[in-house]
């Protein structure tokens, strides 16, 4: 992570502006601006990283206390699918825990994430799949979670994708959910669910996602819902056979 490096080596500050900007300030503890010293993507990566873990931090707040369970999740999330290093982790600790007690809104941040990734679905997706593993963390949905995710959909404009997100949380049997999650339905022949099957891998692989713009580290989170995505089509091709 370039871009971490340069903020946290001092001199630099506010490589974004807004309610995101504001929590970067909050945390580093300075305002200097050299946004030449950032490129594009460097850019583009630090709002990534930013927005994720203030729209973390607002979403464990929801229901009025951070459980045990949701802590867990988040340090899930940074060491086995970020793979963070104890430096990019400690920053995100700072990151959530300033946005968590900020007066900014969740839906804030999700603006501010939308002007910039409008043109990425499978970049908002990841998000909203991060949101979804940490309000079901506890086994329960709290309205406020749950308002708090389709504001973010709504913003995001993923009403499709949310519906596939949200498929492994179901409850449905295992084969209802491999439909859900590749969009299809029962009834379809083989070749319609292959077609459906190939356009979401190829859209989610990691390598593709890393493309648009997000640090590697960030791209892992796609990982999980690729290799979902595998599992549901071998699954499905099995019943089929």
């Amino acid at each position: 992570m370039s871009w971490l490096g340069k903020i946290l080596g001092g001199g630099l500050g506010f490589v974004v502006g807004g309610p995101l900007g504001a929590i970067l300030g909050a945390v580093v503890g300075h305002h200097a601006v050299d946004k030449n010293s950032f490129s594009e993507q460097e850019e583009r990566q630090s709002l990534f990283f930013l927005a994720t873990f203030s729209m973390l931090g607002k979403l464990s707040k929801a229901d009025g206390r951070v459980s045990t369970e949701e802590i867990e999740v988040v340090e899930q999330v940074m060491r086995d699918n970020l793979r963070l290093s104890p430096e990019a982790r400690q920053f995100a600790i700072e990151v959530f825990s300033a946005a968590k007690d900020s007066g900014d809104r969740f839906e804030d941040y999700a603006n501010q994430f939308y002007s910039e990734f409008r043109d990425y679905p499978e970049v908002l997706s990841s998000l909203v799949d991060l949101l979804l593993r940490l309000a079901h963390a506890d086994g329960v949905m709290h309205p406020e979670e749950l308002r708090m995710i389709e504001e973010a959909v709504r913003i995001f404009r993923i009403p499709k994708e949310y519906a596939q997100l949200k498929a492994r949380y179901s409850g449905a049997n295992d084969l209802q959910t491999c439909y859900e999650i590749l969009g299809a339905k029962e009834g379809e022949s083989l070749a319609e669910i292959k077609k459906k099957y190939r356009r979401l891998a190829m859209d989610y692989h990691p390598d593709r996602v890393a493309s648009q713009g997000v640090s590697p580290e960030l791209a892992a989170v796609s990982e999980d819902r690729f290799k979902e995505i595998q599992h549901a089509f071998d699954v499905i091709e099995r019943h089929h056979s």
